[in-house]
């Protein structure tokens, strides 16, 4: 396989990889099909149309779907309702946040910038703005968000429910970016908050798991706009573990892609550069696909041929050299994510970080697991958000995925027993076994939150299933 005037992003250097590995597979497999299985969706019952979350891991059956037209209509609709109630963005979390079997309620009418103060680089965005919307709204206004994970199609209201990342220890989650929101209680009581205005609910509000109220509009701190270099280069494991503690300190951004049961790893890093520089050296990014999906071929082939996991998987991606590509801030950070997955993520504090991921790699190649999806490394900065990952903690978020039709709960299983060694915080979003008296000792302000909550929703509106495990009620 040549990469001879192949233009290498993200995705390409892992196609590239994940084609190097396939080469050698297919040369010693014959009759092997590459096309993956087409999973149904689920079917409705008793006329009830189902909802079901991006992998369909998650899936329920709403009695009733609002979609309210604006802050008055939604508030109104708290007011003169009693049951159940579970916001929904764009479906991208694997854990069961959203399901119910009463109302679902969409904020897809809540979308937008309405405000820009070009003195402070504050922007009021609403609810249900997708953050590639927001991306190019602020690129178009020569704005641009100071950090962004590299999956854009969430909902900002989702992201900051959860406390999704991008990448870099000096840069918080999109959460700590957060200077005011607007919430909307149980009861239909509208909450402005900040960090001098009912600032115990800004700290819990801005990673809330959708258990407080629902938040109609988000001020966002942003910046001016900015242009990007990003560097890829394929290394040996060793070796990137000796470069990757010092491209911690060093690089602006950085994360890594461990390939399971192999030998090397992708390493990543990002630059900010002029606007000249980046005109000079523009690279196309428009090209579609997800890299993920030479990997899935790969497993498809693995699947006629388990014996030849190890060895395919050892077959160092050595064609794989530094490339890099440049452009705006908002098209080098997102990804296309076409290939669907489940997601477990962990964040484990900053100076273990490096040792926790070795064990997951030497974990899954002495167990044989059954699993080549690559593994993402990032760091975060601290914040002093009640219920985030990072709160008083830098972090090292550390994320383990399978294909969404490939059974995921025994390799979750045997991960998360890992990161529990290393005190690691479950992404709210992603999957986990985590329970209240987890949770309690996870978490310095654990009780504060609880207490908070049970006062703005003391009928437990906003409780589904899996809330229930996590706030359960006492006695």
């Amino acid at each position: 396989m040549t990469i001879k005037n192949i233009k290498l992003t993200r995705r390409n250097v892992l196609k590239v990889a994940g084609g190097s590995l396939f080469a050698g597979a297919v040369g010693t497999t014959t009759g092997c099909s590459s096309a993956p299985e087409q999973a149904s969706g689920p079917a409705p019952i008793n006329g009830i149309m189902p909802w079901s979350n991006w992998s369909g891991n998650q899936v329920c059956y709403p009695a009733e779907r609002a979609r309210p037209r604006n802050a008055e209509q939604l508030a109104k609709m708290l007011k003169e309702t009693t049951g159940k109630i579970r916001a929904v963005g764009a479906g991208h979390s694997f854990s069961g946040l959203v399901p119910t079997d009463e109302t679902l309620l969409s904020m897809a009418r809540f979308r937008g910038i309405s405000h820009i103060n070009e003195e402070t680089k504050e922007v009021i965005v609403g609810a249900g703005t997708r953050l590639s919307a927001l991306g190019d709204s602020l690129f178009e206004n020569n704005l641009g968000m100071i950090n962004m994970p590299d999956v854009n199609t969430q909902s900002l209201a989702g992201s900051i429910a959860t406390s999704t990342h991008g990448t870099g220890e000096g840069f918080g989650s999109l959460s700590s970016y957060v200077t005011g929101l607007t919430l909307v209680t149980a009861d239909g009581e509208t909450i402005k908050c900040s960090a001098s205005e009912n600032k115990d609910i800004f700290d819990a509000a801005r990673c809330n798991i959708g258990s407080l109220g629902i938040i109609t509009d988000i001020t966002l701190q942003v910046r001016e706009s900015y242009y990007l270099k990003e560097r890829s280069e394929m290394l040996p494991l060793e070796e990137a573990f000796e470069k990757m503690e010092e491209m911690r300190i060093a690089k602006r951004h950085f994360e890594a892609f461990g390939l399971p049961h192999a030998n090397h790893m992708l390493l990543i890093e990002f630059t900010e550069v002029s606007k000249e520089e980046s005109d000079a050296n523009q690279t196309d990014t428009s090209e579609t696909g997800d890299a993920y999906e030479t990997f899935r071929t790969l497993a498809n082939v693995i699947d006629a041929v388990p014996f030849l996991r190890g060895p395919v998987m050892s077959i160092a991606p050595r064609t794989v050299g530094v490339e890099e590509r440049y452009g705006a801030w908002n098209d080098i950070f997102g990804n296309i994510r076409d290939m669907r997955f489940n997601e477990m993520e962990y964040t484990v504090p900053a100076e273990d970080g490096l040792a926790c991921f070795r064990e997951v790699l030497e974990t899954i190649k002495e167990k044989d697991i059954d699993v080549i999806f690559p593994i993402e490394y990032r760091y975060v900065g601290e914040d002093d958000i009640w219920l985030s990952q990072f709160y008083k903690r830098p972090g090292a978020a550390i994320s383990v995925h399978n294909f969404h039709d490939k059974p995921y709960e025994s390799y979750s299983e045997q991960m998360e027993a890992i990161f529990d060694r290393y005190q690691g915080r479950p992404h709210w979003g992603k999957l986990h076994n985590k329970t209240e008296q987890d949770f309690a000792a996870l978490y310095p302000k654990w009780e504060e939150f609880k207490e908070l909550r049970s006062k703005l929703d003391p009928n437990r509106r906003f409780i589904n299933n899996h809330l229930d495990a996590i706030f359960p009620v006492i006695g």
